[in-house]
């Protein structure tokens, strides 16, 4: 008597269980220890609140390596299992490839060259992640944070939604210290050239 009651309240409680844990659902569907909790909660946040707002959903996917497959076919393989409308972000940290794909409908919601692009003025992702810094890692979890939210940020404004969670004009001022650092070293490099040049005429 006693297990036949337990296993019929078992299986409602299973049901429930299974139930809230997806009503939350993960936009990080991939994560080899690349972003910590702090960051997939934010990017689960901002994920979200587009969802509900759009019902366009972005995912992320951050593998060390791609174990010899190519980007594309990994990132097919993945959105065979991904709620449609979608955007997925996709990074190898070993094998240096980042990509973003999408489901046709979305092409006009975003724009992913200037997303990718290597420029400090325009790309919000590599910049970040190709800064000589101490911490390649913490260059990583910067530049999927950044790139992410500039996604989420474009969808929403193409759909005319307000993200609450979204990090506004914080992505702003993280590409106007970009562009001072990225003009301020190309400066340098001119000055130098030119007192080089100056001090090998000067001996002449």
């Amino acid at each position: 008597m006693y297990k036949t009651i337990r296993k019929g309240l078992l299986a409602p409680f299973i049901f429930f269980l299974f139930l809230h844990l997806n009503a939350y659902a993960s936009y990080v569907i991939e994560n080899d220890g690349i972003l910590p909790k702090k960051t997939v909660d934010k990017i689960e946040e901002m994920g979200e609140e587009l969802k509900e707002k759009t019902g366009v959903s972005v995912y992320i996917a951050a593998v060390q390596d791609l174990n010899g497959s190519d980007i594309l076919h990994f990132e097919k393989s993945l959105s065979k299992n991904l709620n449609e409308p979608f955007i997925l972000l996709t990074i190898a940290v070993n094998d240096k490839k980042i990509d973003i794909i999408n489901s046709k409908e979305l092409d006009n919601r975003y724009d992913k060259e200037q997303v990718l692009s290597p420029w400090p003025w325009s790309g919000t992702i590599l910049p970040l992640l190709t800064a000589k810094t101490k911490d390649p890692k913490a260059n990583i979890e910067a530049a999927l944070l950044n790139g992410y939210a500039d996604i989420v940020e474009q969808v929403a404004n193409s759909y005319n939604v307000k993200l609450d969670s979204a990090f506004g004009n914080q992505n702003r001022i993280v590409f106007d210290i970009l562009k001072i650092l990225f003009y301020g070293i190309i400066i340098l490099f001119i000055i130098r050239y030119i007192l080089g040049r100056l001090k090998k005429d000067a001996k002449k």
